[in-house]
């Protein structure tokens, strides 16, 4: 009941509205996908000082956490880039109710999708740069005892 209340307001929604956030959405991912890039180069970088931090397993997770963030995104970026193609239902002047309703469903699914994966995403990356800094800690306190 809650998310019908939160998206309801798709339905009022005008095609170029639903463009710019089509829009939005394929760059905020295009962004996540360098990310993903430098969080690999960062824990290939890092990898001495985790593993004398004992934190290797905690990595290892991370590490499977960033594949599948990978695989979800790169799910979510076809799906855009075909609903961004299917606009034209919304635009070319035929009054399709039943295709036009659907569009605007599948705008909304995609919303809850793109927000649900935004959201696992800031804690994924919040979590390794918790786990890096961490071990460049304890590496740093070891290099002063010593």
């Amino acid at each position: 009941m809650k998310d019908q209340k939160k998206f309801r307001y798709i339905e009022w929604k005008s095609p170029e509205e639903m463009h710019y956030s089509a829009q939005q959405w394929s760059s905020s991912l295009a962004f996540i996908e360098d990310e993903h890039l430098f969080f690999e180069d960062m824990l290939r970088e890092y990898t001495l000082p985790i593993i004398e931090s004992n934190l290797i397993e905690e990595v290892k997770t991370l590490i499977d956490r960033l594949t599948e963030s990978k695989k979800k995104m790169k799910t979510l970026i076809e799906k855009v880039s075909k609903h961004k193609n299917g606009l034209d239902i919304l635009v070319d002047g035929i009054d399709q109710p039943e295709e036009e309703k659907k569009y605007k469903e599948e705008h909304r699914t995609l919303l809850k999708e793109i927000n649900s994966f935004s959201e696992s995403y800031k804690q994924l990356k919040k979590d390794i740069f918790q786990n890096v800094s961490g071990a460049l800690k304890k590496q740093k306190q070891k290099r002063l005892l010593n």
